[in-house]
């Protein structure tokens, strides 16, 4: 996954330290690149221009970056939600399936005593048959003893008595009748045993059969509403699973768009390298061509120097042999006191002159190339007014604070005269503080309505703004 939000941050302002750089770079290009003549560049696939567009876009992505961590870690909290609904639904699907196997056996158990009670059914049911049978021969032989008796008319043991000859005869029908009762009586009883015991073992059956059929269907019932709600459960789970593959899925979307915007931020600083590189090229050339110019101007100088002490020489050497008197030589500009000292000491690059430019007065000198140097004060006197409230030390091409100034110093001398130091990145000093001449007053930067690091530096006669070159030897 794609870093924490905190690497975002610490990158997004590594971001923003490069972003002022190089806009100052830029700045700084498009401020001289017209003041000195340069070698032919090769040109770039990324123009100059498109620092502030990639800036825009890295800035885009880091947002859509934590966008996408944020939707993410949702996504992460929804599926820890989804895994514990999941275990709910799993254990409820465990339990109904341990219901069911105990069903089963419960079932496999009934199944197993009706086929044992179908076996015995088949041994009472032969039973049965055979009483059947045998109520059906006892009933055929009672009738038939029925109808002999009443055939012979010997209802009676009487009139069976009274029919004998003797007493022998007399005994022998008695025990004959006395033995035809009591094979009537078994007879019959016989018949009652058996019908008895017919309905008794048909009761039995059918009590079984009707017990084990209600348990068999019962338990069908509760394996049905088992097997419903194993089915909905399923189905629940199935539906948490989709979902879980689905914020799965998210996530894995979102992190190949974090991959890509990360792709996109790597292409976006290599072309910003390309641009850097390009930028420090060119600073190298300005800079070789600079001194190749300032080492031509001092040895001119120099040159005008020399020819005008000859001049000078053969001038006074004239006055000498005229005159036969020795004049007075011109004393040296004086530095020291109430005269002005150059307010950026060690850089003395002039980009641009006091005068008018772009339609309007240019009030003041611009002093370039000293990025972070030191400002100095360039009399003595006491500081009036001082603005540190500009935190946009970059190039740019409109007013962001300070009036257009930025940060900067106005200090007053005290003879009308008064200095202001514009577009500082730092103000050491506050209102009502005493500076010396060349105290430290702060450090050049890009503030305020500035497409460059300079020192913009004023001198004001009465309020009102003056050439800076009447007043600095430059």
């Amino acid at each position: 996954m794609y870093k924490k939000g905190g690497d975002v941050r610490s990158k997004r302002n590594m971001n923003m330290l490069k972003k002022r750089f190089l806009a100052g770079c830029i700045a700084f290009a498009c401020a001289f690149g017209m003041m000195t003549a340069l070698p032919e560049q090769t040109p770039r696939s990324v123009e100059a221009t498109t620092l502030a567009e990639l800036e825009a876009q890295r800035e885009a992505n880091n947002k859509k970056i934590q966008e996408l961590e944020s939707e993410m870690a949702g996504f992460q909290e929804s599926q820890k939600e989804e895994a514990a609904y999941q275990k709910v639904l799993q254990d409820k699907i465990d339990t109904i399936q341990s219901n069911m196997q105990i069903l089963d056996t419960e079932l496999d158990d009934i199944k197993e005593d009706i086929f044992i009670l179908n076996e015995d059914i088949g041994v009472l049911e032969a039973t049965i048959a055979q009483q059947e049978i045998d109520i059906e021969k006892g009933l055929e032989q009672f009738k038939l003893r029925l109808r002999a008796m009443y055939v012979n008319g010997n209802d009676s043991l009487a009139s069976a008595l009274v029919g004998s000859t003797d007493f022998y005869d007399l005994l022998s029908k008695y025990e004959l009748i006395s033995c035809i009762a009591r094979h009537d009586d078994e007879l019959v009883n016989n018949l009652k045993d058996q019908l008895a015991s017919y309905e008794v073992n048909l009761d039995t059956l059918n009590v079984q059969m009707t017990e084990l059929e209600k348990a068999e269907d019962e338990a069908e019932v509760k394996r049905g509403e088992l097997a419903a709600s194993m089915e909905d459960l399923q189905t629940a789970y199935q539906e948490s699973e989709a979902e879980q593959k689905r914020l799965e899925e998210e996530e894995r979307m979102r992190n190949q768009n974090i991959n890509m915007l990360e792709e996109k931020n790597a292409l976006l600083d290599a072309a910003e390298k390309e641009i850097l590189e390009q930028i420090r090229r060119e600073e190298e050339a300005r800079k070789k061509a600079e001194e190749e110019a300032r080492k031509k101007a001092e040895e001119e100088a120099k040159k005008k120097a020399e020819e005008e002490a000859n001049k000078n020489n053969n001038n006074n050497n004239n006055n000498n042999n005229n005159n036969n008197s020795t004049p007075t030589p011109t004393p040296p500009p004086d530095y020291s006191g109430s005269s002005f000292g150059w307010p950026c000491p060690g850089h003395y690059y002039v980009s641009s002159r006091y005068g008018y430019r772009w339609g309007r007065l240019h009030k003041g000198i611009d002093i370039a190339q000293n990025r972070g140097a030191t400002v100095a004060a360039s009399r003595s006197g006491k500081v009036i007014a001082a603005y540190t409230g500009c935190k946009h030390n970059y190039a740019k091409s409109s007013n962001c604070c300070g009036n257009g100034y930025g940060n900067y110093v106005l200090v007053s001398h005290g003879d009308g005269f008064t200095t202001m130091y514009a577009h500082m990145q730092s103000v050491y000093v506050s209102v009502g503080d005493s500076v010396g001449k060349g105290q430290a007053l702060g450090q050049v930067g890009c503030t305020g309505h500035s497409t460059g690091f300079h020192l913009h530096f004023e001198i004001r006669k009465n309020g009102t703004a003056v050439n800076p070159s009447n007043y600095l030897n430059f």
